[in-house]
Parts: structure tokens; C-alpha cells; sequence
């Protein structure tokens, strides 16, 4: 960053870290009270001060190894310090399943290598709100890794990221827009950072079910290039309305078999047949 803008403006990491870290949490907790946030934001400080990381960026290297971080706090450490104060014991008694309950596996360091050319973060066995919190925290390592280096070709893969912009939005409305503005910026800003992302759904509904669909249409209208599978009559309206597609369009798109779909780029819209590597083509199929 700074060989291709300058010396850039120092910093706090520890506050881009914590404004992070409030997303998670509003998504752990979706009834967070203002004065809950403050509290938690005040235990998060604390929680880092005593590794000994403040707001001063070379608090973060290890004075005995300054090629390396200091150890970073877990999620138990945060806990030991919420369950101290009445005021926030609500929040430590909800963070306890994640320290010492059913979801512990929260509660610990990276033991994999994270450099690898590809990186698959598997959450299919997380449920209900764990799995958006977990959603939220590969995403946020994913993003944070597509900073790192603008000059580096990258890209990230969401799917199902209904989850994240809409899924729960009856049950966390305020922590679903956190959410879904994250995952909105990463849509906007992607290229900027020398990168691309694929946003995958299979169910249109809760992937506009936030505000209105401002979220959804938001990534959508971001995306060059739209690729449709086959959809049923009511999502094959709301594709008709926000792409532009002719009633034909509309109608191939509902009948669809499988292996066919209409890719909309530019403005131009046309049908094609994905075939397995290989595959012999079926010349009864259209063009």
C-alpha cells in the first residue's frame, strides 16, 4: 500500500479489529442494548490491554520476537473479564456456551496452515445462529486476507450468503444490516484490492428479505456478471424485475433443466448448457 499510495495515515488496528469483533457479537446476541455495546466495547479494550496491545500499532509485535504478533485473546479471556461486572454478566452467560458449552471449539487458536494457495473453511456443521456467526468469522479472515496484498490476484467464494444479508433478519433485524453492509463491501470495493467474489444463493427470498432487498440488490448490481440457474415462478419475477428480462427470458429460466442456465453480463443476456470437462455435448439441446 504505501509503494502504490504513499506513506499512508497511521491507524489504530485495534479499533478496525474491535469494530469487527462488535459485528460478531450483534449477530451472537441480536437483542445487544446500546449500553450493552459501550460495556462490551470497553471489556474488548481491556481484553486486548492485557496482552498487552493498545491502540499503538507496535504494541502488536512480540518484544521477545518482533518478526512475530504477540498471542492474541480468545474468546475465554474476554469472558473471564464480562462475567467480573454485574453490568455485563448477561453477556458473559451467552458467551459461556461459546467458552465452556456445546460451541467451545470457539474458543481457541488457529492449529492449521493458513497459507496454503487454496483455503476451504468448512462451517456445514454449525446450525442456527452459530452458523452466521461462524459465516462471519471465515468471512472476516477471508477479507482481511484480501487486503494484505492489492498486488496479488485473489478470490473469495461466499456461498449461501443469504445467511449473512437476510436469512435471520425476523430474528436480528439491527445485526443482520451489520452484516449485510459488511458483505456489501466487499462486493463494492473487491477490485480495488486486486481481487474478484462470487456470491452464491439458492433461495432468492431471504436474499432480498433485509430492507427490502436493498442489501441483496446492492451485491447484485455490483456483480458484472449474473449467472441464473433454474427458479421457481415468484423468483423468477423478482430476477425479471432487478436484470431486465423479457418474458421469454422469464420463461426459460423456469423451465430450465439441469445443467442449463442464462448468463446476464453487460446488459446482454444469453442462455447456455454446462457441461462437465469432457462431456460430450447434446446436440438436441439449444444453442
Amino acid at each position: 500500500d504505501e509503494l502504490l499510495d504513499g506513506a499512508p495515515i497511521e491507524k489504530s488496528e485495534l479499533a478496525a479489529k474491535i469494530q469487527q469483533l462488535h459485528i460478531f457479537f450483534s449477530l451472537l446476541i441480536p437483542d445487544i442494548t446500546h449500553e450493552e455495546r459501550q460495556l462490551l466495547d470497553e471489556a474488548l479494550i481491556k481484553t486486548y490491554n492485557v496482552k498487552g496491545i493498545t491502540h499503538d500499532n507496535d504494541t502488536l509485535t512480540d518484544p521477545d520476537d518482533p518478526d512475530r504478533y504477540r498471542e492474541m485473546p480468545i474468546l475465554g479471556d474476554l469472558y473471564d473479564i464480562l462475567i467480573t461486572a454485574p453490568e455485563t454478566k448477561r453477556l458473559a452467560n451467552i458467551l459461556n456456551r461459546l467458552v465452556h458449552g456445546s460451541a467451545s471449539t470457539f474458543n481457541q487458536r488457529t492449529n492449521v496452515n493458513l497459507d496454503n494457495k487454496y483455503t476451504v473453511l468448512d462451517i456445514s456443521e454449525l446450525s442456527g445462529d452459530l452458523l452466521t456467526a461462524g459465516m462471519f468469522v471465515a468471512l472476516d479472515y477471508v477479507w482481511d486476507k484480501a487486503k494484505q496484498n492489492r498486488t496479488v490476484e485473489k478470490t473469495i467464494f461466499i456461498d449461501e450468503c443469504w445467511q449473512l444479508i437476510g436469512g435471520w433478519a425476523l430474528i436480528g433485524g439491527s445485526a443482520n444490516r451489520l452484516a449485510a453492509n459488511f458483505v456489501l463491501e466487499i462486493a463494492k470495493i473487491i477490485r480495488g484490492y486486486g481481487g474478484s467474489a462470487v456470491f452464491a444463493t439458492q433461495d432468492l427470498n431471504d436474499f432480498f428479505a433485509l430492507d427490502d432487498g436493498k442489501y441483496g440488490k446492492g451485491i447484485i448490481n455490483n456483480c458484472k456478471t449474473k449467472i441464473v440457474l433454474n427458479l421457481e415462478d415468484e423468483e423468477a419475477q423478482r430476477v425479471q424485475s432487478i436484470l431486465h428480462l423479457s418474458e421469454a427470458e422469464v420463461m426459460e429460466i423456469t423451465h430450465f433443466e439441469r445443467g442449463n442456465g442464462l448468463i446476464s453480463t453487460n446488459n446482454n443476456n444469453i442462455t447456455v448448457p454446462v457441461q462437465r470437462l469432457g462431456e460430450k455435448p447434446d446436440h438436441d439441446r439449444p444453442p
